[in-house]
């Protein structure tokens, strides 16, 4: 599904246990992809993972926002 993330950056997502640091990490990863071009793709298709896993989706990952 790619999202733009270097190893160092999975292997670091992967290392947070807050839910704060993990919104964190994603407005980061979200402004990269922004600043990168290309990435359209990348946030319903990660939309569609939360809701098949039954995650929360936090709020600016939600359409419309």
């Amino acid at each position: 599904m790619g999202c733009s993330m270097t190893k160092a950056q999975k292997s670091l997502f992967k290392q947070l246990k807050k839910d704060e640091h993990r919104l964190g990490f994603l407005e980061m990863l979200i402004a990269q992809q922004e600043q990168m071009g290309k990435y359209k793709h990348w946030a319903p298709a990660y939309l569609k993972k939360l809701k098949k896993k039954k995650v929360k989706v936090p709020v600016f990952l939600k359409p419309g926002k």
